[in-house]
């Protein structure tokens, strides 16, 4: 069985014409509890709860490292769907777009929940990010994306789950700029437990970078067979230390969806396969740091 591994009209017009329904209003859920940072050994989490009932539903975002990506769980009822994974329509609104972000469908103890698959930011790319993205070739450099303004972060007031869910769901969030500088601070601390020095990364010169294709540091042959045959996908998160002459020197898993077979396959083939520039100072000189990112195993659909 072949297996995939990924390293995250025009209108017309008629002298008579049907009514055009509007969408629903969607399912609005007040907050039922105040944002709460979880310290963990890998990962920074913000959590929350909304709604109440068979309506409750809990929101999670966890970073994992600096910058303004986030991973995104969102748990309950509402949210309950029977499409095992695709693309949903999110919104940070009023004032973000939509993004359409691939999630699988899961389980929290009880509770139904997305699991969304790649780093999220509050905005998409914008179109000229968004082209060069779409125009972008295996082992090209990485798209950097315009930082998000602070502004934007306070303008937030709801975030809003669509398509392919029945009924649109909207957690009354309100700003994110506190949550998400709580959120911040936790990674700053979480960052100093990695033994890197911290004053020296706020003016590097240059990331750790990857010295060729990181999608082939983890290949198909290296999908666990157990898990193959059970027809297992998963997600794993993963952080490589990485020493001043470029090479791995550790990894450590941030987070998993599978069993422990998937995180020894993807840190073995690693060690074994990743290689990098490494990061460099303000004057230039290389220092040990990190890099971060995802597997996804994927079966094909």
């Amino acid at each position: 069985m072949r297996a995939f591994v990924l390293l995250a009209v025009a209108a017309s017009s008629a002298l008579m014409t049907n009514p055009v329904q509007a969408a629903p209003e969607p399912l609005k859920l007040a907050p039922t509890s105040k944002w709460h940072v979880d310290y963990a050994d890998e990962r920074c989490r913000l959590a929350r709860e909304f709604g109440e009932g068979t309506s409750k539903t809990t929101l999670f975002l966890d970073k994992y490292g600096p910058g303004e990506s986030f991973r995104m769980v969102v748990a309950g009822g509402p949210v309950k769907t029977d499409v095992a994974q695709a693309d949903l329509a999110v919104r940070f609104g009023p004032t973000e777009q939509a993004q359409p972000l691939f999630f699988l469908n899961g389980n929290l103890g009880e509770s139904s929940a997305l699991v969304f698959g790649g780093e999220i930011r509050i905005a998409g790319p914008n179109p000229s990010e968004a082209a060069a993205i779409k125009a972008k070739r295996h082992g090209d450099p990485w798209i950097e994306l315009a930082p998000i303004a602070p502004e934007r972060y306070s303008a937030v007031r709801y975030l809003e789950f669509g398509k392919p869910l029945r009924k649109a769901v909207q957690l009354e969030t309100g700003s994110l700029k506190s949550a998400f500088a709580a959120l911040d601070k936790c990674v700053d601390d979480l960052v100093a437990s990695w033994g890197v020095d911290i004053e020296k990364h706020k003016t590097l010169s240059r990331n750790a970078t990857p010295t060729d294709n990181p999608g082939k540091w983890v290949v198909s042959s290296d999908y666990p067979i157990k898990m193959l045959q059970a027809g297992q996908p998963a997600f794993v998160d993963f952080r490589l230390s990485v020493g001043a002459d470029g090479k791995p020197s550790g990894c450590k898993i941030q987070a998993t969806t599978r069993p422990k077979e998937f995180d020894d396959a993807v840190c073995q083939s690693l060690m074994r396969r990743a290689s990098f520039l490494p990061a460099l100072d303000a004057s230039g000189q290389p220092i040990a740091s990190w890099w971060r990112s995802r597997v996804r195993f994927q079966l094909p659909g």
